[in-house]
């Protein structure tokens, strides 16, 4: 099977096609055929610099490794004592830096969720992370309430899009903001108001608002301690909060982080097969090594309306099963 390596950090071109063996399970695994994965901002970061110093230790990568994070797939192997999961299930999760290969194995309490198979897989490839990453930020650590206030910083992106609609849905008042060209974009997901950030300081034009979601690096977030009201708080996912600045405003800071329990993943999933939950798909890229490299390239240009996808195309017999 293909895999994309690093064995070192830097450019594009670190990114190495490999061919090493389809996994086979051992007890309590599943093999997954990878149907579609997204392009996120951990993997253009990683690929480019390396670990990023707010990663845990125990999640922290060591070259040589793959990249990647959220994934959609089939699965085409179970071992013994698999329970939750048969062959030929359509499933979704997590996977840190390593979905970038045509298959995958986790053991079965990996992050991973069976979906109906009458949703489609190609865009839930690109959903997990920013769904997580918004979730964690917007109501758990966010605690977002109907009727309150939340400015969205970056609400376009992946986590963005996600952002907007979990506030939405908890019946917030909501605020994005992203460039002049997104603005239909993230008032059709359910911003009540968007703000463009090049021509615009969102300083002079929010203020007293329940709740900040950074999701735009460390000098939005420096600029968003003032507009939030006494008793507010603010999550960054990005950047890690002062908490000089929060003490000192009454109010409560969270480093936000997209770790979610499968139950959580599950009740996602489910708001996501109600029809509340939406991935807009910006663009899809082949798994062949120059189209990702382009993706990565595309994604660093900025001013991301949606999800990358990458899409794979497997039709080997594996006789696996």
């Amino acid at each position: 099977m293909k895999k994309i390596m690093l064995n070192q950090y830097g450019d594009v071109d670190v990114m190495k096609m490999t061919n090493v063996d389809i996994p086979k399970p051992s007890a309590n695994q599943i093999v997954i055929k990878t149907v579609a994965i997204g392009v996120n901002d951990p993997d253009i970061g990683i690929r480019a610099k390396g670990p990023f110093s707010t990663m845990p230790k125990k999640i922290k990568p060591v070259l040589p490794h793959s990249l990647g994070q959220d994934f959609s797939g089939i699965v085409i192997a179970i071992g013994n004592g698999v329970t939750k999961y048969a062959v030929d299930d359509h499933v979704v999760g997590m996977s840190l830096m390593n979905t970038y290969s045509e298959y995958i194995v986790l053991e079965e309490s990996a992050l991973i969720a069976a979906v109906p198979k009458t949703l489609d897989l190609v865009p839930l490839g690109g959903f997990v992370l920013g769904a997580a990453t918004a979730y964690a930020a917007t109501i758990r650590d966010g605690q977002i309430k109907s009727g309150q206030k939340v400015l969205i910083h970056g609400g376009a992106g992946g986590v963005g899009s996600n952002a907007i609609q979990f506030a939405k849905n908890a019946g917030a008042h909501v605020i994005a903001t992203g460039t002049a060209n997104q603005t239909e974009y993230m008032k059709n997901l359910g911003a009540d108001r968007t703000i463009d950030y090049r021509t615009q300081d969102f300083t002079k034009l929010v203020s007293n608002v329940d709740l900040v979601v950074n999701l735009t690096g460390l000098k939005t977030l420096r600029n968003s301690y003032k507009i939030v009201k006494k008793g507010g708080r603010i999550t960054s996912v990005n950047a890690i909060i002062n908490p000089i600045q929060t003490r000192l405003r009454g109010i409560t800071g969270i480093y936000s982080k997209g770790i979610l329990s499968t139950k959580e993943l599950v009740d996602i999933i489910e708001i996501y097969n109600q029809g509340k939950l939406h991935v807009t798909i910006d663009k899809i890229y082949p798994f062949d090594l120059d189209d990702i490299k382009q993706a990565h390239l595309d994604f660093q240009a900025g001013g991301n309306t949606g999800k990358k996808i990458i899409v794979f195309d497997n039709k080997a017999d594996l006789n696996m099963k």
